[in-house]
């Protein structure tokens, strides 16, 4: 009976101990899935940006990750060297007037080619009375005048006077149409004894009417439209007296 009961106790023992014991294999497995929050990784970055609907390489396109910033040239080319990330991954944002951001997410060390396109938003056209045309990217327009000594003044916004002295400001968003030129003319109601600028705006809620820069009323003798062209990413400087017409998407 003796030896019986020892090999029954035995067993038991062992079973316990193997229960008790975690698997080192599974433990492995589950390290290599999941690593530690702080692994860094590092990453070089090469490749070309382009226009998802017309295919071509664009202009200006700013990347940035970190300390680490790249604007492409008229190739759309980029190189992103030296990128450092922690957690496994490396954020690099991508980003240029005109069309939606975009966010890479990289997740494989070493130097790889990724090459981007990005999606374009519908553009504004701007046609000066001299008849040139530009198609420009809404989200650059601004409205904005130089200021003596101060440098240059420049916002989203503008504010006017319609013609029964009522002042407004007005975003670019707010706006369907600009006709002009922007002409000298006298509102009392405004800005009385005094030459102001005046245009006609057609508003996205259908409104439509003359209104007056109220920067004019101030001494402010031209007002600028501030727009980047899309293709060539360049910056102009519109004096409104000589814009015959703007039209917004």
């Amino acid at each position: 009976m003796y030896p019986v009961h020892f090999r029954r106790s035995l067993s038991v023992a062992l079973v316990a101990l193997c229960l008790a014991v975690p698997s080192y294999a599974a433990g492995k497995r589950r390290a290599v899935a999941h690593p530690a929050a702080g692994t860094p990784i590092a990453a070089e970055l090469n490749g070309t940006i382009t226009d998802s609907v017309t295919g071509q390489p664009i202009n200006a396109v700013e990347l940035v990750s970190g300390k680490r910033t790249f604007t492409t040239g008229a190739n759309g080319q980029y190189t992103l060297k030296g990128l450092n990330g922690v957690g496994g991954k490396i954020l690099v944002d991508v980003y240029r007037t005109g069309y939606a951001r975009q966010t890479l997410t990289i997740t494989t060390p070493g130097i790889q080619t990724v090459n981007i396109q990005l999606v374009p938003q519908p553009t504004v056209r701007v046609r000066l009375v001299n008849g040139t045309t530009y198609d420009v990217d809404l989200d650059s327009i601004l409205f904005g005048y130089p200021i003596a000594f101060s440098g240059y003044r420049s916002a989203e916004f503008e504010d006017f006077c319609k013609a029964d002295g009522t002042t407004v400001q007005i975003d670019r968003t707010q706006i369907k149409r600009i006709v002009g030129p922007a002409v000298a003319a006298n509102n009392t109601a405004c800005c009385p004894g005094q030459a102001t600028l005046n245009v006609t705006l057609e508003l996205r809620s259908g409104e439509i009417g003359v209104y007056t820069f109220s920067d004019a009323c101030t001494g402010i003798g031209s007002i600028d439209l501030i727009a980047r062209e899309r293709v060539a990413a360049l910056y102009h400087y519109l004096p409104f007296s000589q814009i015959a017409e703007v039209v917004f998407p």
